[in-house]
């Protein structure tokens, strides 16, 4: 890949395991930044760190789960210790819940879904706010979902809907350290999270994407890295939606 856009930076990616993650890390370390690759399954973790050396970077693994506020603490203390701080920190874990109707969404599920996709994206901004460094950057993903009701996936859409909430009223807090953050607002995208195999393809121009079939977890990827780049250093506290125009219009009808 052309370009060392993070030649210097030091990077953390929660969820880098697999999916929109993988993709985010690999180019992050493709283009100069070294890498901690976070997630819940460490072994996908050191994957994803083993496919960044391959490529000539430099990245190191950690197993955490966003949900902890410990694990949220040791990933940013992990990636000081080895680089001597943090510049980026992309906050893309998260999960999905089973689908069905509201009325069968339990406690248990509830409860769930918002400690880790809300109540762990809180616990990872706060870290990033007070530890980045300045001219740092933080992207969160959110979802479509987070931009509309989900009748199938009432309390994943509520949890994203909290996220954008988080990331807009932080922002002035990460402008006062000369720091930003942005939400990115994937719509369906193709990664084992939505039971499609992972793709290790890293293209130089991803293909245009077909609203209907979904996302490649490099499309994402790549609004991330940008909203993280100084290229976008004018940006902050708000929401990229990355979906190839599926909420833009009514879908097509069948005449």
């Amino acid at each position: 890949m052309s370009g060392r856009r993070f030649e210097g930076k030091v990077a953390l990616v929660t969820g880098g395991g697999s999916g929109i993650g993988r993709a985010a890390s690999r180019r992050l370390g493709g283009e100069g930044a070294r890498v901690l690759v976070a997630d819940l399954d460490g072994a996908r973790a050191e994957e994803t760190a083993s496919l960044i050396v391959a490529d000539g970077g430099t990245a190191q693994a950690i197993r955490a789960d966003i949900a902890s506020e410990a694990d949220n603490k040791a990933m940013f203390n992990a990636a000081e210790q080895a680089w001597g701080g943090v510049d980026l920190a992309f906050l893309n874990a998260g999960m999905l819940q089973r689908y069905g109707p509201f009325e069968d969404i339990t406690t248990e599920i509830f409860d769930r879904i918002i400690g880790v996709n809300l109540r762990g994206t809180f616990f990872g901004l706060k870290q990033a706010q007070a530890r980045l460094r300045p001219e740092g950057a933080c992207v969160v993903t959110a979802s479509a979902a987070a931009l509309t009701g989900f009748s199938e996936a009432a309390a994943y859409a509520t949890s994203k809907h909290g996220v954008l909430g988080l990331v807009r009223s932080a922002a002035r807090a990460f402008a006062s350290r000369g720091l930003r953050v942005n939400a990115i607002c994937p719509g369906n995208v193709l990664t084992p999270m939505n039971g499609v195999a992972q793709d290790d393809r890293i293209l130089a121009e991803p293909a245009d994407p077909d609203y209907r079939g979904g996302l490649s977890a490099q499309q994402v990827a790549e609004i991330a890295l940008f909203l993280l780049s100084r290229q976008a250093a004018a940006i902050n506290g708000h929401a990229q939606v990355v979906d190839a125009a599926a909420s833009a219009a009514f879908a097509p009808l069948d005449l």
